[in-house]
């Protein structure tokens, strides 16, 4: 007998969301490979400075998304773009590995960035700032 499997592909975005009242931009790459995720990155650049300069709140949640140069490579452009507009950012979900990646991305960047382990404490930590 055969048995079809059915995928359903994660399409990382990026959008701004409303939490509590507050703007939040939301870049979504949860189990995404890198060449996916890149675009969603670069959209980044497009939405966080409508929100004025350091009055972007910005939530990445990167639950089992993989990484490789390119990624952090892109990742570290785009901090370095967005820093005049981003008041704060929580990244959500990495594995012990990827977050010493992104603590050089913050040390490289000098952005006000904490990690957590979920989406909901992250958006908690953001409206606070």
């Amino acid at each position: 007998m055969e048995t079809s499997t059915m995928t359903v592909e994660t399409k990382p975005k990026c959008e701004i969301i409303d939490y509590k009242g507050r703007k939040i931009v939301f870049t979504d790459i949860s189990g995404a490979r890198p060449e996916d995720a890149i675009p969603a990155f670069e959209r980044t650049t497009v939405l966080v400075p409508t929100l004025g300069e350091k009055g972007a709140l910005s939530l990445v949640d990167a639950k089992d998304a993989r990484f490789n140069t390119d990624l952090i490579s892109k990742i570290k452009e785009v901090v370095k773009k967005n820093n005049p507009y981003v008041k704060a950012t929580a990244v959500c979900g990495l594995s012990s590995l990827t977050s010493l990646m992104v603590n050089s991305i913050i040390t490289f960047t000098g952005r006000k960035m904490k990690l957590f382990d979920t989406i909901e404490e992250g958006k908690e930590w953001l409206i606070g700032q």
